[in-house]
């Protein structure tokens, strides 16, 4: 017994002493938060990127005055691959690289146009690799300089990016988050091309890279702005507004979005789209594939400039069918944009593939032209369910 009890207090011993072998002190991590691929013009080095670290000292600054410096430092460097670049990039980051809180990648638009194939087979294939990362397109800059704007509302730049697309995707939908392994997918289909969204940077100055750039009431921001098509793996063009809200629409990445439609000779009422639920179905007619989408749209009036009685349900109905029409406009002129380019963005060669899987088999190698010359029905159903605590307008004094 006297041999046993002293074996768990050496058992005990030996837990206490080696339970935080492996703790780090947060100065001695370098945090990898954000990370930028540009194309490089050395086509042994093709790749130029740029690691985002978190500076605790300039973290701490924001919240007392005992630190120093900015919240983020970036490192650059050119390598042949993903890989190693970040082998070589602990030449230049003093401290030990830590990369399991990659927030987000940005992609420069070069680099994009000339293709995104295998880019990401790193992140797929590494020890430790995480496929949960979003994705951008720096748009008509690098991502190197999208990366180092000082933004003034957040710490970084990477968590200004991904709110900012988050806030856009629920309040307007003109923008969607795509993760990694969202874009392997889409890359290894044969029945959907990839789409990712882009940032670019608005009143960009010398200064946007400086803390100069708080001092100012129009600083330099990032802004979420449209979305990129990409053919084979290559980016072939950008939807913006609503021609991208319409893309998600059919694909049910809206959440919310305003809608304005006209009414008197003037005035404009908006119509506040609150719940949208989309399907796709597809069938085959004499050795033709057939595409119908249907959306479901619940929505709510928030401002009008006419003088109307929004307690008439006939009114409503006028509304709603006005508001089908916008929509189907917008969808088919989305879809024939994504026809001409022949990229199925939104998943109908998928959903073919689920329901007529001997056709498709059969066709898919050649579904590229076969969506190009596709007949694609749209059916939209609104249903405004609020018209808010006023169903008057109130009367102007100078109202004659």
């Amino acid at each position: 017994m006297k041999i046993n009890s002293s074996l768990l207090w050496i058992a005990a011993i030996c837990l206490l002493i080696s339970g935080c072998s492996n703790y780090r002190e947060l100065n001695q991590l370098g945090v990898i938060t954000g990370m930028g691929i540009d194309q490089n013009d050395d086509p042994e080095q093709p790749y130029r990127v740029t690691y985002q670290v978190i500076n605790p000292s300039g973290i701490s600054q924001t919240g007392s005055s005992g630190g120093q410096g900015l919240a983020i430092i970036n490192y650059t460097i050119t390598a042949k691959t993903i890989f190693e670049a970040f082998g070589k990039e602990s030449a230049i980051i003093p401290r030990e690289n830590m990369i399991s809180h990659l927030s987000l990648i940005v992609i420069d638009e070069e680099l994009a146009r000339n293709g995104i194939d295998l880019l990401f087979d790193a992140f797929d294939r590494g020890k430790g690799a995480r496929t949960s990362i979003p994705i951008f397109i720096a748009r008509g800059k690098t991502a190197e300089d999208v990366l180092s704007v000082i933004e003034p509302l957040e710490i970084t730049p990477g968590k200004n990016i991904v709110s900012t697309t988050k806030n856009n995707q629920q309040m307007y939908g003109s923008s969607s988050e795509v993760l990694v392994y969202e874009a392997i997918s889409a890359l290894l289909s044969e029945g959907k091309d990839v789409l990712l969204p882009g940032i670019s940077i608005r009143n960009d100055s010398k200064k946007a890279k400086q803390t100069s750039n708080f001092e100012t009431t129009t600083p330099a921001i990032l802004e979420s702005k449209g979305l990129a098509i990409f053919r084979k793996g290559k980016l072939v063009r950008w939807l913006d507004g609503e021609t991208a809200r319409a893309a998600n629409f059919v694909t049910s990445e809206i959440n919310r979005t305003p809608v304005v439609l006209p009414c008197g000779d003037k005035g404009n009422v908006t119509i506040n789209a609150i719940g949208v639920k989309s399907k796709i179905k597809t069938e085959i007619h004499h050795e033709q594939p057939v595409i119908h989408t249907s959306s479901n749209v619940m929505a709510e009036t928030v401002d009008t400039s006419c003088e109307l009685d929004l307690s008439n349900p006939k009114l409503l109905k006028e509304f709603e069918k006005k508001m089908e029409n916008e929509l189907k406009k917008q969808i088919k002129k989305t879809i024939s944009i994504a026809q001409k380019e022949r990229e199925d963005i939104f998943g109908f060669g998928d959903a073919l593939s689920r329901t007529n899987p001997a056709y498709w088999r059969q066709h898919k190698k050649n579904w590229d032209n076969l969506f190009s010359e596709a007949q694609i029905t749209m059916k939209v159903n609104v249903n405004i369910i609020n018209t808010g605590m006023r169903v008057e307008p109130y009367e102007s004094k100078y109202t004659e």
